[in-house]
């Protein structure tokens, strides 16, 4: 379940909404479980000035519609509404248990390809990393799609409407440019990092048409009824596009924002020689060329015939059997 915050006309109401598997498509759903008006808290009873609990119309509703505690439930769904003692009471125990991060099951990733769209891969790789070059996206961990499983379209964009919170005035724009992979429309090398520096007119051209397809993509709004005007979910779109600027930028930030992607990358340093190709060569009697083409089979196999060769139980030199096994030890490091 999920609380929907509705916005028209400056009022806002809010419902108790629930996703749901259809019988007929498989499509997941959602419907009303109950309408809480303007002001939520009016289903709260106060025992005492500092203890209250939920209306008995309320949890009979909601305990109707699952197996778990609807008392659970609602503290967590109507948390921000709950007076500031109850909350500093309930917090003592609120998430006590042991959270268990259990890996993805194969039947996960299957419902992940199915049904989590390109769009929501793109909002929530903004959301995450702030990349405007989607580029990379596959890249992504794959545990991060866990939330969207098993949600309707509606419960999904509440689910996004509530991290989109973090988003400042002055990255709504870029955010939006991001998400709807607006770069790909043009070749600039600039148009993965610097959207503010590309022709705005054609930016706008362009994300107008993506919109548009994006409200007509029957898969993106699976189990839901199309229609030809603009969904109410996308509508925020057209806002944070169209009323916010991409804000200032100055070299000092785009400096420090390549340093720490330059940094952020890490890599192993490279393997060195401790012996010099030349040192090596001559002590496995064999060339440079050939020693490089070797793998480590072949490398051993041949340390092994020259250790016999040098080992001084055969009447070798020590000192050469010691230059050996480093130079073995150094280019088998390399393979």
């Amino acid at each position: 379940m999920y609380l929907a915050p509705i916005t028209r006309t400056g009022i806002t109401r809010y419902e108790i909404r629930q996703s749901f598997r259809h019988e007929n498509d498989g499509n997941y759903r959602h419907r009303v479980v109950f309408d809480l008006g303007r002001d939520p808290r009016q289903y709260l009873e106060h025992l005492s000035d500092e203890i209250c609990y939920f209306s008995s119309d309320l949890e009979d509703c909601v305990g109707k519609m699952t197996d778990n505690d609807p008392t659970r439930i609602l503290e967590e769904l109507l948390w921000n509404f709950l007076p500031e003692e109850e909350q500093h009471r309930l917090s003592l125990f609120r998430n006590r248990g042991t959270i268990k991060i259990r890996p993805l099951s194969g039947e996960d990733s299957a419902a992940i390809d199915r049904e989590v769209h390109l769009f929501d891969r793109r909002r929530l790789y903004y959301l995450r990393y702030g990349a405007v070059d989607q580029s990379r996206i596959f890249r992504l961990n794959p545990k991060l799609y866990r939330p969207l499983l098993r949600q309707s379209r509606d419960e999904r964009e509440y689910y996004f409407m509530d991290l989109e919170k973090v988003l400042k005035p002055n990255e709504m724009k870029t955010y939006v440019f991001a998400i709807f992979d607006l770069q790909r429309h043009f070749t600039e090398s600039i148009s993965s990092t610097m959207p503010e520096a590309l022709n705005q007119l054609d930016i706008a051209d362009h994300f107008s048409k993506d919109i548009c397809k994006l409200n007509q993509d029957s898969t993106y709004w699976s189990g839901y009824q199309m229609s030809s005007s603009l969904h109410e979910h996308l509508v925020r779109y057209i806002i944070m596009f169209f009323d916010h600027g991409y804000g200032r930028r100055s070299l000092f930030d785009d400096f420090v924002r390549e340093f720490m992607g330059r940094h952020r990358a890490f890599r192993w340093p490279e393997k060195k020689l401790n012996v010099s190709t030349d040192d090596a060569a001559k002590i496995f009697n064999t060339s440079w060329q050939d020693l490089q083409k070797m793998n480590k089979k072949d490398l051993t196999r041949l340390f092994r015939q020259r250790a016999k060769e040098l080992h001084p139980d055969s009447g070798g030199n020590h000192d050469r059997f010691i230059e050996l096994s480093g130079a073995y030890a150094s280019l088998l490091a390399r393979k």
